[in-house]
């Protein structure tokens, strides 16, 4: 039984508008993401693509913004991988975490559930935001995107 947050109440790490859960998610995926290397950011960028261009059966009905938000952290890691495109190191990780995290089918919730599937994919993706928000839209800004159109509009 995960403990609950003393600042929010919901299960520790399991509000991404709460720091200290965001705090409790940031420790637990830099613990996921210390074996993530260069070799590994390359492999979770091209995961990552081929989920996004031709999504396997099982992710077909996934909800268009977790694919969005998918194909904006396959963007990043892209770029970052090419070299055209610099963001601090623990961002790298935690972005290569939660798309290798995405992108497999056996986690938490197995995502051929159907829409039960992707609930905890979107829990990640929502921490990911809430961590690296300002990386996001200092990229969206860099590439000339839309951060409305990836679920980063403003507060």
């Amino acid at each position: 039984m995960p403990t609950a947050c003393p600042a929010c109440g919901h299960a520790r790490g399991s509000n991404a508008g709460c720091l200290s859960c965001r705090e409790a998610a940031a420790r637990e995926l830099s613990g996921a993401a210390e074996d993530v290397t260069p070799a590994r950011v390359a492999e979770a960028a091209e995961r990552a693509g081929r989920f996004v261009t031709r999504p396997p059966w099982w992710a077909r009905g996934a909800p268009a913004g977790l694919l969005a938000k998918l194909r904006l952290l396959w963007l990043v890691l892209r770029d970052f991988v090419g070299g055209r495109y610099r963001v601090p190191w623990k961002a790298v990780a935690a972005l290569a975490a939660a798309a290798l995290y995405v992108v497999s089918p056996f986690d938490l919730i197995p995502d051929f559930l159907g829409p039960l599937g992707f609930t905890d994919d979107a829990l990640v993706l929502a921490l990911t935001w809430g961590l690296l928000r300002r990386e996001l839209l200092d990229y969206c800004a860099w590439k000339g995107l839309s951060p409305a159109h990836f679920g980063l509009e403003g507060r």
